[in-house]
């Protein structure tokens, strides 16, 4: 999680059952908040979202490994697609900087 995070994109709304939605299937979770925000805990590593202008923000903690934490953004994208929505997952480099227009 050090040098990346995803950006999920697409025309979607998850935010009626967000949880249900925005989490993995193969993993055990619980969900605690620190100052304010949210966080989804999977094992030893951790999770957030932030929406951004194009799209849903996905952080990880700095010692989460890249595969474990791109099953886990690939099952949400499965869950997402799942309800008839069109979603996809990006993964950015945390050492550049993007532009969306």
């Amino acid at each position: 999680g050090e040098d990346f995070e995803f950006l999920i994109v697409g025309d979607i709304d998850v935010f009626s059952d967000f949880d249900n939605i925005m989490t993995p299937n193969s993993f055990e979770w619980t969900k605690t908040t620190k100052n304010d925000w949210d966080y989804y805990q999977v094992e030893q590593d951790e999770f957030s979202y932030s929406v951004e202008e194009p799209g849903i923000q996905m952080t990880f903690n700095k010692e989460i490994l890249f595969d474990k934490a791109k099953k886990i953004g690939d099952e949400v994208i499965a869950k997402i697609n799942a309800t008839g929505q069109k979603a996809e997952l990006i993964i950015l480099d945390n050492k550049k900087v993007y532009r969306f227009d």
